[in-house]
């Protein structure tokens, strides 16, 4: 019988659980990971305190009890909240014999280096240390043409995709502590016929200008049949000139002064509560999302461009304008009168990234199992 592996997963609790993803990834990760027969998975914590909304306390491990003369013994690091750098991966490869260190990066280095090489104005961003003592890297499937950049880039071959994995267990949180607390609601209704464009406008993989541009088509097209027009994560964009003229040109903004409105980051249920009900999304080289995943959770209308999920949601091509009028135009006709077959279509995709579906943990464990065993 194989001894029980113990792992950890770094995750920094000063960062928002909803501010991102990838608060989220390392907790729906750690869940995955204590399904498996050989591991028992911990949280290698730093900032202020634990998050115990979500976290268990007990399986949490101090940061800087990896640090110490006879520190925590953990036979799997995975780097994933915060990276440790080379010196302390020796340092603790040293003291815990046989321990393995695992990079999961769940973001696009490749834009992330490029976008903040070309356009970091404020010099706000430090590149990713160029870790060299990391025994794998893992990615996520939609990067996998990415493999080649990441081994160049940390000089190693080890470079694998892992599978994409989700759970309701946040946007459940966030409705139990709404007023749609033990209420059964149709989200879809709450503001019909709303645009949401939830894009977080930090680079060219995912930001609002071709969802407006839609939005601007089919305005022109069938006048006053939308409600309204909403951006998130928008703060940055009203100080931009060029965006501020950009807008200033369009119709959705001379012809219907109220329309068209930016906001900042806002909570999911509070965005579909107060401000519409169907999500417009366009992404490059970012295919999946867990906005996606909530709005087919929901039932709600995502019109999206995501190859991975093609046959889910309302799917058009690359920056094919107008594939999306025509998916727009079917859910203001007909989304309300097809919920029943939506969810369960939707429910497929959502079986296919659960953390509890047995493909998912039956790689992770492959993964896992060759590391230490292979």
């Amino acid at each position: 019988m194989e001894s029980i592996l113990r792992v950890g997963i770094t995750i920094n609790f000063d960062k928002n659980f909803f501010s991102n993803g990838l608060q989220q990834n390392v907790v729906i990760l750690q869940k995955l990971l204590n399904e498996l027969d050989n591991v028992k998975a911990f949280y290698i914590w730093e900032g202020k305190s634990i998050n115990e909304t979500f976290i268990d306390k007990d399986e949490c491990i101090l940061y800087s009890d990896l640090l110490k003369d006879d520190p925590a013994k953990l036979d799997l690091i995975i780097m994933m909240g915060f990276t440790l750098n080379d010196k302390i991966i020796i340092n603790y490869k040293n003291k815990v014999k046989k321990s393995k260190f695992v990079l999961l990066q769940c973001g696009n280095q490749y834009i992330e280096n490029m976008s903040f090489s070309l356009f970091d104005i404020d010099k706000k961003h430090s590149p990713l240390e160029r870790l060299r003592e990391v025994d794998q890297i893992w990615i996520l499937p939609h990067y996998v043409k990415n493999i080649p950049y990441m081994s160049a880039f940390f000089k190693n071959d080890n470079v694998f995709s892992v599978p994409y994995i989700w759970d309701s267990f946040f946007i459940d949180a966030q409705i139990n502590q709404s007023i749609y607390k033990d209420k059964k609601v149709d989200f879809f209704e709450l503001n019909k016929n709303g645009i949401l464009i939830m894009e977080p406008n930090l680079n060219s993989s995912k930001n609002c200008i071709l969802p407006l541009f839609i939005v601007e088509a089919f305005e022109n097209k069938f006048p006053k049949m939308l409600a309204s027009c909403n951006i998130f994560c928008g703060d940055k964009l009203l100080k931009n000139e060029y965006f501020i003229k950009l807008i200033l040109q369009m119709d959705i903004y001379n012809l219907r002064k109220e329309f068209l409105k930016v906001h900042t980051r806002k909570g999911f249920i509070d965005i579909i509560h107060n401000y519409g009900s169907i999500i417009l999304s366009h992404q490059q080289d970012n295919a999946l999302n867990y906005l996606y995943l909530e709005a087919l959770y929901l039932d709600l209308p995502l019109i999206h461009n995501s190859e991975f999920i093609a046959d889910y949601g309302y799917y058009y091509p690359d920056n094919d304008i107008d594939k999306a009028l025509d998916n727009l135009n079917k859910i203001i006709n007909y989304h309300s009168n097809n919920i029943e077959n939506y969810r369960s279509k939707s429910m497929q995709i959502l079986e296919k990234f659960s953390y509890k579906n047995s493909s998912n943990q039956k790689e992770y464990q492959t993964l896992i199992n060759n590391l230490f065993y292979m």
